[in-house]
């Protein structure tokens, strides 16, 4: 059994108050590359984010025409809004909970760190945990807010190791507005990509998107575009982050298939877009991965 996972903001709506904007054109436009997307890919578990609870009844009328069931996690924490969605194949994944992980800091200020969704993987009745995090923006918090994002998040991957073991098998996805390398991601979430590492220190999470950082030519990839960047206008913002069961774990777990990884791509190695309809009207790049059973 495989799984191709995909993880997509498609910034339609932003976890602030409502705007009155119609976004007809915009649902329509995502709905179309989510199909395209989903049917090229074979894709299994979209995690998709900036989606409101009003928006949900469009994108389920998608995932039954993909014939994937469709999870609304979208809601609200006191004033911190969640926004996301997922399709999944429910032929291979059986849904068990969510739950929003969210932490209050000490000037009563709540932090989104993400959904904590638990599926059962069907084909060996294990657990598979998923968080999906859309992080703060770098417009709305400092670094050091989601240095104490990445914390909460770590605690809650730390507690579930230490509860059931280093075969766990945890996938952090999400649009992390921050970087592979940032002190968050590193060294607040304990994330790498040495790969050898992991062997030995099990607790460690896995991030092989820094892959995304350089293509060794004219580097026209990232995860996120930002138009009027003054030194950079691509950034990995959008990563998977696998726990070391996927790479070192018993005959039952899952593995990550190291040659799967990929994004969407529109920019051609000679500076081409390739798709001009969605350099225009999205930010964020879909990222790609595949899940598997060895036998």
């Amino acid at each position: 059994m495989e799984l191709n996972l995909c993880w997509w903001n498609i910034g339609i709506s932003p976890p602030v108050k409502s705007q009155k904007k119609d976004k007809t054109e915009a649902i329509n436009l995502a709905k179309h590359y989510i199909k395209k997307i989903s049917q090229d890919k074979s894709v299994d578990f979209f995690g998709i984010c900036e989606i409101s609870d009003d928006q949900a009844i469009d994108f389920k009328d998608l995932a039954d025409k993909l014939h994937l069931e469709y999870l609304d996690l979208s809601g609200k924490v006191g004033r911190v809004i969640i926004d996301i969605s997922i399709m999944y194949e429910a032929s291979k994944l059986e849904f068990i909970s969510y739950k929003y992980i969210t932490k209050i800091q000490p000037d009563d200020r709540t932090l989104r760190v993400g959904v904590r969704t638990v599926f059962k993987d069907i084909k060996t009745d294990n657990l598979l945990t998923i968080f999906l995090s859309h992080w703060p923006s770098v417009l709305s918090a400092t670094e050091k807010t989601r240095e104490d994002v990445a914390e909460a998040l770590r605690n809650n991957i730390t507690k579930i190791m230490d509860d059931h073991g280093s075969d766990s098998q945890i996938i952090c996805m999400g649009d992390y507005n921050t970087n592979p390398y940032s002190v968050a991601i590193s060294d607040k979430l304990y994330a790498t990509r040495d790969y050898h590492q992991i062997q030995k220190k099990r607790k460690l999470l896995f991030n092989p998107f820094w892959y995304l950082l350089s293509d060794k030519k004219t580097n026209n990839i990232g995860t996120y575009h930002f138009k009027s960047g003054s030194a950079n206008r691509w950034y990995v913002f959008d990563q998977m982050l696998f726990s070391s069961s996927f790479l070192f774990g018993g005959d039952k777990c899952l593995r990550l298939d190291m040659n799967s990884l990929d994004f969407h791509r529109i920019m051609s190695e000679d500076n081409l877009c390739l798709d001009q309809r969605f350099f225009k009207s999205f930010d964020h790049y879909p990222i790609f991965c595949r899940i598997h059973h060895d036998h």
